[in-house]
């Protein structure tokens, strides 16, 4: 082989690896949020779908939550200083409000989904063909399930907190 040849076939060797580190290292982040980590598929596209529903819904969750807390430390900030509030952040604030309302109900909408199945996917890990890897999916479905309910008790928090802070806020609008 001649070293240009050499050279090529280690270049798309090291591209190759790079790429799959960060496509690796970007799904390691997308499962950052709370405190449960995505398990492993088994290998099944009902369970794996299921579990992959169920965290994604969970992560939502948690990140709207985070965002939550932020847009809370600028109204604390707000009705700290009256005289000086940013109204075009204060408007901003609002919308993003009234934005991850929407995400909530979607998020309650498929998790109310995910729930219904729940049941379904207890009683088809038991059953899982091959024998062998029926405690890997028992042990996914619960953790999918322990997802779900962690997702549901930030959504009802979630809710409740954005109800306050948007009345909040447009108390805050309407006093200036």
């Amino acid at each position: 082989m001649s070293t240009k040849k050499k050279l090529q076939t280690l270049a798309i060797f090291v591209l190759s690896f790079l790429m799959i580190n960060s496509m690796n290292l970007t799904a390691q982040e997308l499962d950052s949020y709370g405190e449960m980590e995505r398990p492993k598929n088994v290998g099944n596209s009902d369970f794996d779908n299921f579990k992959n529903s169920s965290f994604d819904i969970y992560f939502n969750a948690h990140k709207l939550d985070k965002e939550l807390k932020k847009i809370d430390e600028n109204l604390v900030k707000y009705a700290a200083d009256k005289e000086n509030i940013d109204f075009e952040s204060l408007r901003a604030d609002i919308k993003a409000l009234n934005k991850s309302k929407e995400s909530a109900k979607e998020l309650s909408t498929d998790l109310k989904a995910l729930d219904d199945k729940s049941k379904a996917m207890v009683a088809d890990a038991k059953n899982f063909k091959p024998r062998t890897k029926a405690p890997k999916a028992i042990k996914n479905t619960d953790k999918s399930i322990k997802a779900l309910d962690d997702a549901k008790a930030t959504l009802k928090t979630v809710s409740e907190n954005q109800v306050m802070m948007l009345k909040t806020a447009t108390e805050l609008l309407g006093d200036n």
